[in-house]
């Protein structure tokens, strides 16, 4: 009987960590995890993390971020977005106190962690990350027949569409894209191999170690859900919070990573 990628030929799962083969976004804090599955002879697939620059902001960035106090909401969808909008505003020496009078939707725990680092506090934070989810956390919040005329602004990656940005205008909300951050890779061919394997099965798990991983499959697929890309892949998290992250892109059947519990090493 031949094994294939952790998988029996005939379908059954092989429970030895080194019939197994596992991928992950070789980010600076996941080398414990790394060297735990290469001294274990797991079969290892680490691909490179994503690399992100601030987008200089044109004349039209210029004029939205010298009129905050004119939107009602800002939503933020991931860490960077927090990370380059704010790093933005003290570039261009706007006060953070702009942002007093706004509320604040963050897309995450983990998103809702980083903005506590800079004292904003999030109004609104969805317990899934799935468009319609978010939508009735904000109706749940504002009132559904209450989006008419106010104002959103999302900083986002400057290629990504945002499906909870059509939600809202069918609403007749007024959204503002404030693009601040680009996403790259410096290893295409590892990243386009990666898509190969996870889209043909080749992989029996993918560990999750930062919440970055979930910008990059976001950009590698085009915002396809991650429940699906991940359909037939195990998931498990590094550690408490970024569980949790998983759990809010509803891939429910995650698990946070333990060597002793995949199998006889």
């Amino acid at each position: 009987m031949q094994i294939s990628g952790g998988r029996l030929k005939s379908g059954v799962m092989s429970n030895s960590v080194a019939d197994k083969t596992f991928a992950l976004f070789a980010n600076p804090g996941v080398v414990k995890i790394i060297a735990q599955l290469e001294n274990a002879g797991a079969n290892l697939i680490k691909f490179p993390p994503p690399e992100a620059e601030k987008v200089e902001p044109n004349e039209i960035s210029k004029e939205i971020l010298n009129r905050l106090v004119n939107f009602d909401w800002i939503i933020f969808p991931d860490v960077l977005a927090v990370d380059f909008f704010l790093g933005i505003l003290e570039e261009k020496e706007i006060d953070f106190f702009d942002l007093d009078e706004m509320r604040v939707c963050a897309l995450g725990e983990a998103v809702s962690d980083r903005l506590r680092f800079v004292q904003l506090h999030a109004d609104v934070i969805p317990d899934t990350l799935e468009a319609e989810n978010v939508l009735s956390a904000l109706k749940n919040y504002i009132a559904e027949d209450g989006f008419e005329n106010l104002k959103f602004l999302l900083p986002v990656e400057i290629s990504l569409q945002n499906p909870i940005e059509d939600g809202l205008l069918k609403m007749n909300a007024e959204v503002c894209r404030l693009p601040v951050y680009q996403i790259k890779f410096s290893g295409k061919d590892k990243i386009s191999k990666l898509k190969a394997l996870l889209k043909g099965g080749a992989i029996d798990e993918f560990i999750f170690s930062a919440p970055t991983d979930f910008i990059a499959l976001n950009h590698i697929f085009n915002g396809e859900p991650l429940v699906r890309i991940l359909s037939e892949v195990a998931i498990s998290a590094a550690d408490g919070l970024i569980f949790q992250t998983v759990r809010e892109h509803d891939l429910k059947r995650a698990g946070l990573f333990r060597l002793d519990k995949l199998g006889k090493v």
